[in-house]
């Protein structure tokens, strides 16, 4: 009888719960070990052994989560993609300059291209994409990741460029120059030769300065289909 209440109390609802509690406890150790050991040890040295050392558990609790090292690091990636996307959906750029739209753009990227974890997404992202094992469904799968945060960068981009965030050349140099800025700060101080790099003491000026230079130049590029339109009727 003992046996039989015992059954029926570890299938309850509430027992459930907590196993279920305790399985998401696990699986985010286990994401939060992988991201700490690729930055410590680097990507090839974080291996299936060492992350399971460092979240504490025994590889065939990993495996019952991720099942191999590679699930594992793609689990990372989406881990990051959802960050990324509770970052950024309910944004919303809204700056009376185009300076201070682009000033906008630049925080929210920082939160996200500027933080240690994304070094470790992109050792990820940069090592699976060139490894030739890498299955066919793990390829899908990083695209998919990245087209979800795309949807909603794209819309914050539209919003900090307009009027001329129809011109896609421009959109991705100003992205591209954004993120670069954002991600420089993850370098900075540990390239000692790096005599060009961003100091720590002069951060806030240099974004300054590049939130002016684009923004200066979206002013001007949204003058000149206005100045094309006068000058071909003054001719």
């Amino acid at each position: 009888m003992r046996a039989v209440v015992q059954s029926t109390k570890a299938g309850s609802p509430r027992a459930r719960a907590m196993r279920r509690e305790v399985d998401v406890a696990t699986r985010e150790r286990v994401l939060e070990a992988a991201v700490a050991s690729i930055l410590e040890r680097g990507f090839y040295r974080a291996s299936s052994n060492e992350i399971a050392r460092r979240a504490g558990v025994t590889w065939g609790v990993i495996q019952h989560h991720f099942g191999t090292r590679e699930a594992l690091l793609l689990a990372v990636l989406e881990d990051g993609a959802n960050r990324f996307v509770d970052l950024v959906a309910g944004a919303a750029i809204e700056g009376a300059t185009a300076t201070a739209r682009v000033d906008e753009l630049l925080s929210l990227l920082a939160e996200h291209y500027g933080t240690p974890r994304y070094l470790a997404y992109l050792q990820i992202l940069l090592n699976m994409d060139h490894d030739p094992h890498t299955s066919t469904d793990v390829r899908r799968t990083m695209r998919s990741v990245a087209e979800r945060s795309n949807q909603h960068l794209r819309r914050l981009i539209g919003e900090a460029l307009d009027p001329v965030a129809d011109d896609p050349d421009l959109a991705a140099t100003v992205f591209l120059a954004l993120r670069g800025f954002a991600l420089s700060q993850q370098l900075r101080g540990t390239m000692g030769y790096d005599a060009v790099g961003a100091k720590k003491t002069r951060v806030g000026e240099q974004r300054r300065l590049l939130s002016h230079m684009i923004g200066s130049y979206l002013d001007e590029a949204a003058g000149w289909p206005k100045r094309r339109h006068v000058s071909r009727h003054s001719r």
